[in-house]
């Protein structure tokens, strides 16, 4: 039996389960040591014998080597010299072999076999993925469409075919062509290749309309109506909710994605996935696999997710083992076999421990202006509750970035130690930052002009979005307020009432204080000056309200918590630096 009783136990709903009694210490630590059974195995190609070892161990679970795939019959077109000079390695030529050996098959409905492919990280899925579009290539199938989750992955899929010897395979993005036939001179001609898509590309629409005005359009014009050639899904997983079941909407990109293989039932579809078969919802397109609809027990994907979900983790194991056993999934993946791993103690300096301390204060004084200001507009609580919820949730990204911070210095030094013994050195990132920088290079025209803080971000992002203020513009559109106009022409019914007049005094004093914080808490570790700003703030309440009345209210449109109008330090103001960016535009 591949699973072991206890995984039996919760797995079958009519075998009875022995209560167990609160005395049976020992029983407890048995089911501890069970824990620690393997469940990989050393992983080796069975039914093929070619190509060079992979350069690491590889290794797959233990339910998957329980059984063996099909026969293998079909015999690979890549060159002799790719497979000696270990371009693609023996498990990378097993995939590729299977894929194409499943894509010469076809399912009940009509359709073209689809492929899974659920190695892991190190294993090679982007080769394998080249391997495969070679391998079709020099059967005249020289067509090809690549989808992945960021277009900084075309560079990489260009190197994978680069390595195993097929650079003359061009890879073309298809965000640069412009909107109509890609055949055609305007988009110089392309009339093989690959083409490397975003899955939120798919449903790019043009304004000015004509016949091919959507990429999806464009692409299936592109292939054609006979197309036999590959559709590689990439990081399915990163795609997913592509296709809700229950009661929400299936996305547009899902339905993209579906219609594209629909229109295409003759193409070869790669599905590439680290969690392929681990996450049953997030197969929702993989139609070509042949698991649900005609043919089989499940007439709907639903019918799939409800049977499998309702049995669990032992459900999805099976269903994989069924697929391995059909020779449409193969899952690999890296050994930790002789890996040893030690914890390193990074000691904070103190300017670090100083910084650290000063954004807790600022955070402090930030949750004071949110609770302040939610009681000033008299937020119901609905607002209330998503305001806390985005509040905190920036609290825990701002914290977890600077402690990643702190790392860096200590990580940059162990590498560098390492390089000159010969290592090589793997950084793996948790969060990379790359929203706030390509928000950053917007809103600098393209441009960086310095460092880009992303823990400043999170806190400008969320003040920006989230502070709780009444939306002016809809508010004045609402009384009829031309916003082009001087406020200091305003009519007798634009004129504040008293208790208005109260309330934006308040809101002012939240702002300067706000603007206090910031500075309190900059990055930079630089020290602001707060000793008497409580008694400035009340003396110049008044002025200050007397001198904001002969703004435009074009001016006004965003309350700005941390603007002081007291202060001359509106360089790094982030409402300011938005203005002019506007302004510019």
């Amino acid at each position: 039996i591949w699973i072991n009783d206890m995984k039996m136990r919760s797995f079958s709903p009519t075998m009875k389960v022995p209560v167990v009694k609160e005395e049976d210490e020992p029983e407890e630590e048995d089911e501890e040591e069970m824990g620690h059974a393997e469940t990989y195995a050393e992983y080796m190609p069975i039914k093929l014998k070619i190509g060079l070892r992979h350069p690491d161990a590889v290794v797959e679970t233990s339910s998957l080597s329980s059984v063996t795939p099909p026969d293998v019959w079909y015999k690979t077109s890549i060159s002799e010299e790719t497979i000696d000079n270990g371009w693609l390695s023996a498990l990378q030529l097993e995939a590729i072999t299977y894929a194409a050996q499943q894509h010469e098959t076809f399912l009940p409905n009509g359709d073209r076999a689809g492929f899974l492919i659920g190695d892991g990280a190190g294993v090679g899925k982007g080769r394998t993925i080249a391997g495969i579009i070679y391998e079709n290539y020099l059967l005249s199938r020289k067509r090809a469409l690549w989808f992945s989750v960021s277009n900084d992955l075309k560079y990489d899929a260009e190197r994978d075919l680069r390595d195993i010897g097929a650079k003359n395979i061009l890879v073309h993005s298809l965000n640069k062509f412009k909107y109509g036939k890609i055949s055609s001179k305007h988009n110089g001609s392309v009339k093989k290749g690959v083409i490397f898509a975003t899955y939120s590309s798919l449903i790019g629409e043009s304004q000015s309309g004509g016949k091919y005005k959507t990429r999806l359009k464009q692409l299936l014009h592109w292939c054609g109506d006979d197309f036999d050639g590959v559709i590689v899904f990439d990081e399915c997983h990163k795609a997913k909710n592509l296709c809700p079941v229950g009661s929400s909407k299936p996305t547009k990109t899902g339905l993209a994605v579906l219609e594209l293989q629909n229109k295409l039932p003759k193409a070869r579809v790669v599905y590439a996935s680290a969690t392929g078969a681990s996450e049953p919802r997030n197969m929702a397109y993989m139609n070509r696999l042949g698991i649900w609809g005609e043919g089989t027990p499940f007439r709907e994907f639903s019918d799939f997710i409800q049977a499998v979900e309702r049995r669990g983790v032992g459900a999805m194991e099976i269903v994989a083992m069924d697929m391995k056993l059909r020779g449409m999934y193969i899952a690999r993946q890296l050994s930790f076999t002789g890996v040893t791993f030690k914890i390193e103690e990074v000691l904070l300096s103190q300017s670090y421990v100083k910084m650290y301390n000063k954004a807790v204060k600022l955070w402090v004084i930030a949750r004071e202006r949110f609770q302040q200001a939610a009681d000033l507009i008299d937020a119901e609580q609905r607002m209330k509750k998503s305001m806390w919820g985005q509040f905190w949730s920036a609290h825990q990204r701002f914290f977890k970035y600077l402690c990643i911070a702190s790392k860096v210095k200590r990580v940059v030094q162990l590498a560098r130690e390492e390089i000159k013994n010969g290592k090589c050195v793997v950084i793996g990132l948790q969060s990379t930052g790359e929203a706030r920088t390509l928000e950053a290079l917007e809103e600098g025209g393209g441009e960086l002009n310095d460092f880009v803080s992303t823990a400043k971000g999170v806190l400008q992002s969320l003040i920006e979005k989230h502070f709780p203020a009444p939306d002016r513009k809809k508010l004045y559109s609402l009384l009829g307020i031309d916003l082009t106009a001087p406020s200091n022409n305003s009519s007798p019914r634009d004129s504040p009432c008293k208790e208005n007049k109260i309330k934006k005094r308040k809101g002012e004093e939240i702002t300067r204080e706000a603007k206090k914080a910031r500075k309190l808490g900059g990055l930079t570790g630089s020290s602001s000056d707060d000793s008497g700003s409580e008694s400035d703030a009340s003396d110049n309440e008044e002025s200050d309200y007397e001198s904001s009345k002969n703004m435009s209210s074009g001016d006004d449109d965003d309350f700005n918590p941390f603007r002081d109008e007291s202060s001359e330090d509106d360089e790094d103001d982030p409402w300011l630096i938005r203005k002019d960016h506007k302004k510019n535009k």
